[in-house]
């Protein structure tokens, strides 16, 4: 009884402060600052290897920061050991980050895209990919994160990770995954033209 009084007062408060005091932005938390170098402040990408992951959904990147963790997913990213960073994160620092993050707005990358290919990618999505990454793969709550708006050059990195077993999916994915490079081309630009 004691512990829903508590919620319901957590949530009460929590509602307060979002309707009665306008909209409060969160203070990063201080173990962004191992992020900020290369997702920026605000989270969102400037560079066409790096993922924007401002406004991806808290959960998917909590589930990242744990994927990263156990090292099932490649661990170098530009200069970086992400799976040695996370690692040195302790699981509340990791939540508010997550938190942090996730609750921002998604800005899609700036990039030119291929009509035809984003054509021939919107039927490669619709057949294999819409079930889980819905709305075009725009969609921050279907925790799947968001597909629309990401790098070019990013998603292909990714799709080719997938491809080789080299990043933990789940199995209906690794199914799906093994596409050729015009597919995944066609993809990835498709993805571009949904957050235009």
């Amino acid at each position: 009884m004691k512990s829903m009084t508590r919620l319901s007062l957590s949530i009460a408060a929590g509602l307060v402060l979002a309707t009665g005091m306008g909209t409060a932005v969160a203070e990063m938390p201080a173990s962004a600052e191992a992020c900020v170098a290369c997702h920026n402040d605000n989270g969102v990408s400037t560079d066409p290897m790096v993922p924007t992951i401002a406004g991806v959904g808290s959960f998917f990147l909590e589930n990242q920061f744990a994927i990263y963790a156990e090292g099932a997913r490649p661990c170098a990213a530009r200069d970086e050991d992400h799976c040695a960073l996370v690692s040195a994160i302790s699981e509340d620092d990791r939540m508010a980050l997550a938190e942090y993050y996730g609750e921002m707005t998604f800005e899609p990358f700036e990039q030119e895209f291929d009509a035809a290919l984003a054509e021939q990618g919107a039927s490669i999505h619709e057949a294999d990919c819409s079930r889980c990454h819905t709305d075009s793969g725009a969609e921050p709550f279907d925790d799947a994160g968001i597909l629309a708006g990401q790098p070019i050059p990013y998603l292909m990195e990714q799709f080719k990770f997938y491809k080789a077993g080299e990043r933990w999916q789940p199995e209906s994915m690794a199914e799906v995954m093994q596409l050729d490079e015009g597919q995944m081309k066609a993809l990835a630009n498709f993805y571009a033209s949904e957050a235009q």
